[in-house]
């Protein structure tokens, strides 16, 4: 949050193209309240509901790490280091899940304040970035993943605070340190890092301290963990296998549908931008946050392993809004004869949106045409509430083999303490990880 504060305030007196008004410190208040309440509202739309399995072993590893185990040593933990700490330290200020979303919310509430400074620098137009900070926890695949323990989450700000810092000189090693602590919490992210500091104004400078802060990263994680993160977070991963082109390809389309309305947007954005066609108050911030859009997008392509989905697209979802709002304010005023299309790719993204938060188990217009199913929730908190129920019942003396999610609200200790069945039955490296589970006989249920 205190990038996003910080940025805030560079608003503050800044003049803009509409009428010579500044952002003043009375709507940056309007903003904060209105982020809470936002904040407040999709909590309690939220619940307890099940929506990722990442969210649920990352909550029950971060325990784990709590109560004395090591990643990496004492369980298979597929992720680098940063979002096990993360939960652990969420966890340290409350052990429960309540503790988990309000801080992860904190996180979303943060990208959001991003994009809005995005918005403000790159077109100047004030309403345009108050109302894209106030959709960008409301995008589909990011409502999907709202508050969610996943590198996603954690990452997602700092590539964008990574695009803002690396579009000016002065500023570009700070950004590549944000960079690197991003590719620092999933591997895939340097992809995208490494695409932001490629496109910046300062390119030498961003990718120099990209490159230090990673190798330190990387190094600090084996003194602290051991080469155990080495093993857990790439031979592990890599070793999962390949899934069905007809999956893949079902996702990848689930994907587009999702994303279509803002890389429509996006595009104009660059293609206006680049053109001279409107004025780009900032062309370097442009250049960084198409790379991330691009790269991010990229990422989509993982889902050809085993375990993936397109919750990758967190990390690309803030770069697209924060060109595709520019880019809608342009194309509405240079092309007047497209603005019913317009208006019309802006209905279709609300409808989206609307029909997530209003029908989470079957969202009609969110899920890709002729799908059966895309982005509901795994369980519905009712669901959630009676496999808790269950587990809870279960004798304290025997490990829990169900869900790790369920495992975490029950607070039931997985069979080996062992919070990541996925990665035990897949992954060749965590075969001493899958006996020991195996060992812990019997279970519940």
């Amino acid at each position: 949050m205190p990038l996003a504060a910080r940025s805030s305030a560079d608003l503050v007196g800044r003049r803009g193209d509409e009428g010579g008004s500044a952002f003043s410190w009375l709507i940056v208040a309007l903003l904060v309240v209105a982020g809470l309440v936002e904040f407040g509202l999709l909590a309690a739309w939220q619940r307890n509901g099940y929506w990722d399995f990442s969210d649920g072993d990352s909550a029950e590893s971060a325990r784990e790490l709590l109560h004395g185990l090591a990643p990496y040593r004492d369980f298979a933990a597929a992720q680098p280091p940063p979002v096990y700490l993360v939960g652990a330290l969420l966890l340290a200020l409350h052990d429960g899940l309540a503790s988990l979303r309000a801080g992860l919310g904190v996180v979303d509430l943060a990208t959001a304040a991003l994009v809005g400074v995005c918005v403000w620098r790159l077109s100047g137009r004030r309403w345009i970035a108050v109302a894209a900070a106030g959709v960008a926890p409301l995008l589909p695949i990011s409502l999907h993943e709202h508050a969610q323990l996943t590198p996603e989450t954690l990452a997602a700000p700092l590539l964008l605070a990574g695009a803002l810092w690396c579009a000016r000189p002065a500023r570009s090693v700070v950004g590549g340190v944000l960079l690197a602590l991003a590719a620092a919490c999933k591997v895939a992210f340097v992809i995208p890092a490494l695409a932001i500091a490629l496109a910046s104004c300062a390119r030498r400078r961003a990718l120099s301290a990209l490159v230090a802060a990673g190798v330190l990263l990387g190094g600090l994680s084996v003194a602290v963990f051991g080469t155990g993160v080495w093993r857990e977070a790439v031979e592990a991963q890599a070793q999962v296998g390949r899934t069905s082109l007809h999956s893949a390809g079902g996702l990848l389309a689930q994907g587009a549908w999702s994303e279509l309305v803002l890389v429509i947007g996006a595009a104009a954005a660059v293609l206006l931008g680049r053109s001279g066609a409107e004025e780009v108050r900032e062309p370097a911030l442009l250049r960084t946050l198409a790379a991330a859009a691009g790269a991010g997008l990229v990422l989509a392509l993982t889902v050809f392993k085993r375990g993936s989905y397109i919750n990758v697209l967190v990390v690309a979802e803030p770069p697209l809004l924060s060109l595709a709002a520019c880019g809608a304010a342009w194309s509405w005023h240079r092309w007047r004869l497209w603005r019913p299309l317009v208006a019309a790719l802006g209905v279709l993204l609300a409808v989206q949106s609307i029909s997530l938060l209003s029908s989470p188990g079957n969202p009609w217009a969110a899920k890709r045409p002729g799908a059966q199913s895309g982005l509901a929730w795994s369980a519905s908190p009712a669901t959630v509430d009676r496999e808790v129920s269950a587990a809870r019942g279960c004798p304290s003396s025997l490990a829990y083999s169900g869900d790790p999610y369920v495992a975490f609200l029950a607070a039931r200790r997985m069979p080996g303490d062992q919070p990541d069945p996925f990665m035990l039955e897949y992954a060749r490296a965590d075969a001493g990880f899958a006996r020991q589970a195996a060992r812990d006989q019997p279970r519940c249920p």
